[in-house]
């Protein structure tokens, strides 16, 4: 069984490549077969997995953060092949929504039993996979700012920031939506559609999604005062803002969004595109390599 590593290079601005040394002294120490790929950029990532398919390769491991995992995903769905996670970025959503931890060793160890999820996946527009939760509306722009800060921030601290700079400028905006028949207008701060619990360096924005129940759990943010959100905002780490009366969450296998305002969408961290946007869940797509 051989194993493709591709490492990010750029991850958590650039210290993942700093792990090389030990994640390949750990592979040789529990005798896998691997193969390591430094990636280019993203388009280079996706294209050395869709081009080592037909080879021997069985895993493909993602050592950064979850735009590693979301490019490799996008190659491997809907194939027998796994993908495997050593966590180096500066969020990690979607290894932590799996229970893979963030030590290299216990993740080498992983990878050597080889224990595999079969998963859930959303489809953006009928091209683009995701593995945790898309966004459009504030979140958006959030994601956008947090994504090209220059700041020495990581994880929660670096989403926080971009929460409150963002919320300086924001205004609400009326959302058009439409779901099994369902046609309706919101005004509102943004709109997230989730096969996993949290985004944004820990923030549960749908606490009780799960990758492997067929379908999405989509959580609105109506329109409410800046004070207002500054006070519950803190709460959505916790996965208590969903008490709140200005939040709505319900679950379907499919959802549309558009918008009175040209919002970007981004997926895993990942900018995917801009509005409108139509959402599909696709059913166990995946092999997802997890702790026992």
């Amino acid at each position: 069984m051989k194993t493709l590593i591709i490492l990010n290079p750029v991850a958590a601005k650039g210290n993942a490549l700093g792990t090389k040394e030990l994640i390949e002294s750990e592979f040789q120490k529990i005798q896998l077969d691997y193969h390591i790929h430094i990636s280019k950029d993203s388009q280079d990532i996706f294209d050395t997995v869709k081009d080592n398919l037909n080879n021997d390769f069985s895993n493909f491991i993602a050592v950064g953060g979850d735009g590693t995992v979301h490019y490799i995903a996008n190659a491997l769905a809907g194939t027998d092949k796994k993908l495997g996670v050593i966590p180096t970025g500066s969020g990690n959503d979607i290894s932590t929504s799996l229970g893979i931890p963030s030590d290299i060793r216990t993740c080498c160890q992983i990878i050597k039993k080889g224990r595999t999820k079969r998963i859930d996946l959303g489809l953006i527009n009928g091209k683009y996979y995701y593995l945790c939760v898309a966004g459009s509306g504030f979140d958006s722009q959030v994601n956008d700012l947090a994504n090209n800060t220059r700041l020495p921030l990581r994880g929660p601290m670096k989403y926080t920031y971009a929460v409150y700079k963002t919320l300086i400028t924001f205004k609400s905006k009326k959302f058009f939506i439409d779901y099994s028949g369902n046609q309706r207008e919101i005004c509102g701060m943004m709109i997230a559609v989730a096969n996993m619990p949290m985004y944004g360096g820990g923030m549960k924005i749908t606490p009780a999604a799960d990758h492997q129940d067929g379908v999405f759990d989509i959580c609105i943010i109506k329109r409410m005062s800046k004070l207002h959100f500054i006070k519950i905002f803190p709460k959505v780490y916790e996965g208590k803002h969903v008490e709140d009366t200005h939040v709505e969450i319900f679950r379907n296998d499919s959802f549309f969004i558009d918008s009175e305002y040209r919002f970007s969408v981004f997926a895993d961290g990942e900018y995917i595109c801009k509005l409108p946007a139509s959402f599909k869940i696709v059913p166990k797509t995946l092999n997802f390599i997890v702790r026992d």
